[in-house]
């Protein structure tokens, strides 16, 4: 399995943080873990003036409510003490399994995604600026909590951060899928394609490739094909010493060998198009 994101950690439960900064639009809160044998509810808050649900201070922005009980996830805000009318969904996860929960902040909505798929869209109540805390508490437990993430537009081009992607440097890559293709490539220093990844709902393959001096090299189309549309995934690139490792929702997709002969320099950008919303990009060793 890939390793965890560099800005995510576990944490005991309950949780509670001072937000060191405003939420921006597109960002996402990536909360991972695993709900007990037995377990009723657990919630997770996103709140203004005070790092828990206190009816006398502050306001509660985002109420999530995962119940187990009842079967539903509901959702709410709390003004001056007051809840507001709740918007109930199905909740798709079961006691005894792991769980993926994602909160993405828009200019007017969150957009909720469990286990990588949208399950609800709630519009704003009260200001997303107006956060300052976020608290998870409940019958779980957690394995990962981090934001990240903004809006991009495609396609979308970045040198590395250093000048270059560095033996054992790793590229982590959030999506949603869209259409029929959409590629992932790494450039030369002359323009060069030095790794293509373009997996095509088409064709139901993951295609790799370089284009060097204009001319398309041997494509390989061995492995799964884990992408699914309007379902959100994970991609991690590692530049090992022979060849570039991929990770697609934490499992191995695939082994590119380097068509390249300087691997440790000679990968100096990123370029991400076709029909796919970038949500979120990160680098690290």
């Amino acid at each position: 399995m890939a390793e965890p994101h560099p800005n995510e950690f576990s944490v005991p439960v309950p949780f509670r943080a001072h937000l060191q900064g405003k939420i921006e639009p597109g960002q996402t809160l990536f909360t991972h873990g695993n709900i007990p044998d037995g377990a009723t509810r657990f919630e997770v808050n996103f709140l203004s003036g005070s790092p828990t649900i206190d009816p006398s201070v502050g306001n509660v922005v985002l109420h999530i409510s995962v119940r187990f009980d009842e079967g539903k996830i509901v959702f709410n805000t709390m003004k001056q003490g007051e809840w507001g009318k709740e918007e109930r969904v199905s909740n798709p996860w079961k006691a005894g399994q792991p769980f993926d929960l994602r909160v993405r902040a828009h200019s007017d909505k969150y957009e909720i995604l469990a286990d990588q798929k949208e399950i609800h869209e709630f519009n704003f109540r009260l200001p997303l600026e107006s956060i300052n805390y976020l608290e998870i508490n409940g019958n779980v437990t957690l394995t990962g909590v981090h934001w990240g993430g903004r809006y991009f537009n495609l396609p979308y081009e970045a040198g590395f951060p250093g000048g270059a992607l560095r033996a054992g440097q790793r590229i982590y890559l959030n999506g949603v899928p869209q259409g029929k293709r959409f590629n992932v490539d790494l450039l030369g220093q002359n323009g060069d394609i030095l790794f293509h990844f373009n997996p095509r709902f088409d064709e139901k393959h993951v295609v790799r490739n370089s284009s060097i001096g204009g001319a398309w090299g041997q494509e390989e189309r061995e492995g799964p094909f884990p992408f699914v549309k309007e379902k959100a995934f994970d991609l991690v690139i590692i530049n090992e010493p022979y060849s570039i490792q991929l990770y697609a929702n934490k499992q191995h997709l695939g082994t590119f060998a380097h068509r390249t002969s300087n691997p440790e320099n000679d990968y100096v950008g990123l370029r991400v198009a076709g029909d796919v919303e970038l949500t979120g990009l990160d680098f690290s060793h």
